[in-house]
């Protein structure tokens, strides 16, 4: 009964490591090191580990695959080539008014409006075109002094200069109030003073406010229109600080709106804010757009794109690049079935889905642009290929020089001293 419970015991004990030597290794091949991409990387030479090494880049080694692996897990290639370097900068805006095309219309003087010419927000007027009409004491009063320093004038000869003085100073008061030549020359010739004064619009545009109504009484500082000319409008947009090396005054700027979706229009960059938000850390940038047909109305969101030309250099695509924060690492591929790692080192700047090259490659190298993480995990194992060398089911045997031991020994022990089962292999697949 001892010598039984003996046997299981030492059952037991070797069932446990051999069972997990089965598991790592695959049957009948007792020196092929472990793949983290396939199966059928077990069909390399045992010798392939220390040949494909990377002295140059520590804790790499090179990795042969074959075409059919290659194509089972999506590896695809990318080449290094000139191109040009281009920042684009894409940010969003809202149309503005420019501001230097609109109006705010004032009264210079004060009276009762009598009657609204332009009686709407959004109405569209002409330079010179009436507004409305006010009935004003003052400019009453003003007309009625410029005719009798005019009548003046005319009956003393003698003191024809200083008549004359009086009656440019009655003219002049009447001009400063914005009424027109036309208007004080009938003045002159009916001799009836008018009893409204007529307010007209200084510049053609569209009205963005009104704020008069008939039978209001107005004073000189309260505000009735702001007109504006939309043949040009601003863009108001916002680039990040990081931005702003990329962005200058007189840039071209093209912009879409979503409103608008087959239409692109060209603007230039008018203004760049000097100051930075220091909440968001962003700046102010105006974009100029012509507007003949007033199909950009002020409000509308649309998307602005910029683009900085720094001449050309050699570019991978971004995917390329497996970025650990220490290093910067590709796969070259130097043969139909074989990836060298390389240690890069990139610009800082980054070109659409580009990195610029400045060191460890060369034009026309293919590089690995899909799959490359596997091929990275791949290169690091076989890289920590002799540390493993000694762990039973490799090929050569151990530092401890025991031969390997075989799956056969394995049958007829188990947990419970009987047959054991044959084990599953166990690899990562893709």
């Amino acid at each position: 009964m001892a010598t039984r419970q003996y046997r299981r015991l030492i059952g037991l004990v070797l069932a446990g490591p051999l069972s997990l030597s089965a598991v790592y290794y695959s049957r009948g091949q007792g020196g092929s090191a472990p793949s983290a991409i396939m199966p059928d990387m077990e069909k390399q030479k045992p010798a392939d580990s220390a040949a494909m090494s990377s002295p140059g880049l520590p804790g790499y080694a090179e990795v042969g695959l074959a075409p059919e692996v290659q194509q089972r897990i999506g590896v695809k290639l990318g080449r290094v080539e000139q191109t040009p370097l281009t920042m684009t900068i894409r940010t969003v805006g809202i149309v503005r008014p420019n501001e230097t095309k609109v109006a705010h219309i004032h009264l210079k003087t004060e009276g009762w409006v009598e009657k609204l010419f332009v009686s709407f927000t959004g109405q569209k007027v002409k330079a010179g075109e009436p507004m409305l009409s006010i009935y004003s004491p003052a400019f009453f009063a003003a007309q009625r002094e410029f005719l009798s320093a005019l009548r003046s004038a005319r009956s003393s000869l003698d003191r024809i200069g200083d008549q004359r003085t009086v009656v440019e100073t009655a003219r002049q008061r009447l001009e400063l109030w914005d009424v027109p030549e036309d208007a004080i020359k009938a003045l002159e010739d009916t001799g009836k003073p008018s009893k409204s004064l007529i307010l007209r619009s200084p510049i053609s545009g569209t009205v963005l406010e009104k704020k008069a109504f008939e039978g209001q009484y107005v004073m000189a500082q309260g505000e009735l229109y702001v007109v504006a000319d939309l043949s040009t409008v601003w863009m108001q947009a916002k680039i990040f600080e990081y931005e702003l090396p990329h962005v200058e005054v007189g840039m071209p700027a093209t912009v879409s709106f979503p409103s608008l979706p087959m239409r692109q229009v060209t603007g230039k960059v008018v203004f760049v804010d000097p100051v930075v938000d220091e909440m968001t850390r962003t700046v102010q940038v105006r974009v100029e757009l012509t507007n003949p047909g007033g199909d950009f109305r002020p409000g509308m969101f649309g998307n602005i794109l910029i683009t900085h030309a720094m001449g050309t250099g050699l570019t991978v695509p971004t995917s390329a690049v497996i970025r650990s924060g220490e290093r910067d690492i590709a796969f070259r591929a130097v043969s139909a079935d074989r990836f060298v790692p390389v240690q890069v080192k990139i610009s800082p700047l980054r070109f659409e889905d580009r990195f610029q090259i400045l060191e460890g490659l060369k034009a026309g190298d293919e590089v690995v642009t899909s799959a490359n993480f596997l091929i990275d995990s791949e290169s690091r194992l076989q890289a920590g290929g002799g540390s493993m060398a000694g762990m039973p089911g490799m090929k050569g045997g151990g530092t401890s020089g025991k031969p390997a031991v075989k799956q056969e020994d394995m049958k007829g022990t188990s947990n419970k001293g009987g047959p054991a089962k044959e084990p599953e292999r166990t690899r990562i697949q893709h």
